[in-house]
């Protein structure tokens, strides 16, 4: 089982992968910084989207979020199993997914890689134009964040705290990341009944995020929305790169094409 892995070391994947984790680190520590930056300079605006959120879904008759609290509350156990997902899903899911498909499929990687971070880019422009309060800080919804207390006592938590934005709500990338990585799962394993399980990480984390009051579920439909644009910008903008939906020689086979049309008659 870890021959391959240590055959991809011993072909310099070991360098590639340090480049991959800092380039990680540093992209992460950027992404946190323009977040806050365009975050907004009061509550006015995203207590007025908030509401405007509100009014879509109770509208439809899905203002589902103090439903979902309660069950974390009431179910024995699920309170403490919801705050730790939201704890350390996010971060410590996208490393291991990164670095599970880096081994797992290096020749995909790049476009994953680069579909990750497209994602990203489109995020800040929605918190940018549509700064959003979530539940927890909409006082009239008397809901709460019981990951709170558990993030405030993280070891490094404080450091950032001059630098959050408490109102980059819409889209959810708690959402979104999770989608990403169970769509390349799903393509990873074509045939397999059990690629249906995948779908119950970005199921599962909808239900983190609107049982602790971050989130709204309009903010997982725009969590998924940029991870849909995202993925067809990164492969109109990459299209020689093989995508995880295209194997290598159908990539091969299109780059043939396109050269055969550039040639003259």
């Amino acid at each position: 089982m870890l021959a391959r892995p240590l055959l991809l070391f011993r072909d310099g994947a070991w360098a590639r992968f340090l480049q991959v984790s800092l380039l990680f680190l540093l992209y992460t520590a950027i992404y946190e910084f323009i977040r806050y930056l365009v975050g907004p300079d009061s509550a006015t605006a995203p207590l007025k989207h908030a509401h405007d959120v509100l009014r879509i879904e109770r509208g439809l008759g899905l203002f589902i979020e103090p439903n979902l609290q309660r069950v974390m509350f009431d179910v024995p156990g699920l309170e403490r199993l919801t705050v730790w997902a939201y704890k350390y899903e996010h971060l410590a899911g996208s490393i291991l997914f990164l670095v599970w498909y880096f081994f797992k499929s290096p020749a995909k990687f790049t476009f994953v890689w680069r579909w990750f971070w497209i994602a990203h880019a489109l995020a800040i422009v929605g918190f940018w134009l549509f700064p959003l309060a979530p539940p927890r800080l909409v006082p009239e919804l008397g809901l709460i964040d019981p990951s709170a207390v558990a993030l405030a006592n993280t070891p490094g938590w404080a450091l950032f705290d001059h630098i959050r934005n408490e109102y980059a709500a819409m889209p959810s990338l708690h959402v979104g990341y999770p989608l990403l990585f169970a769509t390349v799962i799903w393509f990873e394993f074509p045939g397999t009944r059990l690629r249906w399980l995948a779908w119950l990480w970005p199921a599962g984390m909808a239900f983190v995020v609107m049982a602790t009051a971050n989130h709204y579920w309009l903010d997982a439909v725009g969590g998924a929305f940029v991870i849909a644009i995202s993925a067809y910008l990164a492969q109109r903008l990459f299209g020689t790169v093989t995508t995880p939906w295209k194997t290598a020689a159908e990539t091969g086979e299109r780059k043939a094409a396109r050269f055969a049309l550039k040639e003259p008659e």
